[in-house]
């Protein structure tokens, strides 16, 4: 059994993480001005240089292309994310391999597949959005790492400034952010193993922000690109439904240092009778999924696991029920 086959209790959210992601510049145009006047060298506070990325990538817009390459594929993207009024929308379309297209209007998310005619709707948790890969506050991820700025580099046209991400443990992984001098916005993110080899990475290859680089501005949404409302489209719209924070009456007991639970919901799940309960955990940077799913009276549960890439599993077996753990960190 491999990591891909565990990533079906995902359902469309798996999905909508093979794609990544996206994020950037300004709401009008004297906003984008202002910020231009303001480029200046990056904050030399570790709190104030995380801060600053995490609300470029909120808060900016922009539109561009990025290839996001693990240690076996190499997958582009074209994205546009437009900030008004305190609302984000963000289209991303494949650009390798099947056609897909993910709009986002702040967490929901609009899964486009075009082989299947479908339509899937759901919620962004915790996957992988570049460049919003902070995902909690500076201080969460500064208890678990330790920040040293690096070089600065140019980058499809921008200047940007390393940082490096050194955990504090060994528990997580050694992380590289290059964030754009003027505005903080990332340009280009490396997670490496203990062996400093490169696990993934996330790089702009064209980027250009403000109100002329997202056409869609002017209409203050995002729509599809495809004509989902030609016959034989269906929407699926279980996940988003029944997505609810739900106690789930399971409790993960002294879970790793700095993890802390984000969420947790029971999930409808095609092929299975009885709903999947699933506990997020996350330590501002990395995140763990705990799937718990009952055994039929005769099925046999599975007790193993592995590494693939920057990703690990694990599977066991607890009081007639199999436990599915699906991590951003080391096995």
């Amino acid at each position: 059994m491999t990591f891909r086959m565990d990533a079906r209790y995902l359902g469309c959210f798996a999905a909508c993480l093979i794609g990544s992601s996206v994020t950037v510049l300004a709401q009008v145009q004297t906003q984008t001005q202002m910020q231009t006047q303001q480029i200046a060298a990056a904050p030399q506070d570790p709190v104030a240089i995380l801060q600053r990325i995490s609300s470029a990538a909120r808060e900016l817009s922009y539109a561009g292309v990025f290839v996001h390459s693990t240690q076996d594929r190499t997958l582009a993207s074209r994205i546009t994310h437009v900030s008004s009024r305190g609302e984000e929308w963000e289209r991303i379309e494949s650009l390798d391999g099947p056609l897909q297209e993910i709009i986002r209007h702040n967490e929901e998310l609009y899964c486009y597949q075009p082989k299947s005619k479908t339509v899937r709707l759901d919620r962004r948790i915790s996957g992988k959005f570049f460049p919003s890969l902070l995902k909690g506050t500076p201080q969460a991820i500064l208890e678990n790492y330790n920040l040293r700025l690096g070089p600065t580099e140019r980058i499809s046209g921008h200047d940007c400034q390393w940082v490096f991400l050194e955990p504090k443990d060994s528990l997580r992984f050694f992380q590289r952010l290059c964030a754009e001098i003027g505005s903080g916005l990332l340009l280009r993110a490396k997670v490496f193993n203990n062996r400093n080899q490169v696990l993934e990475q996330f790089t702009f290859t064209e980027l250009r922000f403000g109100k002329e680089g997202a056409r869609d501005f002017g209409h203050e949404h995002i729509k599809s690109r495809l004509k989902e409302k030609q016959a034989g489209w269906q929407t699926e719209d279980n996940t988003q439904r029944n997505l609810k924070n739900t106690d789930t009456g399971w409790v993960a007991v002294g879970p790793p240092p700095g993890f802390r639970k984000i969420m947790e919901t029971k999930r409808t799940v095609a092929g299975k009778s009885q709903p999947v309960s699933h506990l997020v955990f996350s330590d501002g940077l990395a995140s763990i999924s705990v799937f718990v799913e009952a055994l039929g009276a005769n099925a046999k549960g599975q007790s193993n696991g592995a590494e693939d890439g920057m990703y690990s599993y694990a599977l066991r077996t607890v009081a007639d029920h199999q436990i599915t753990v699906l991590g951003e960190v080391p096995i």
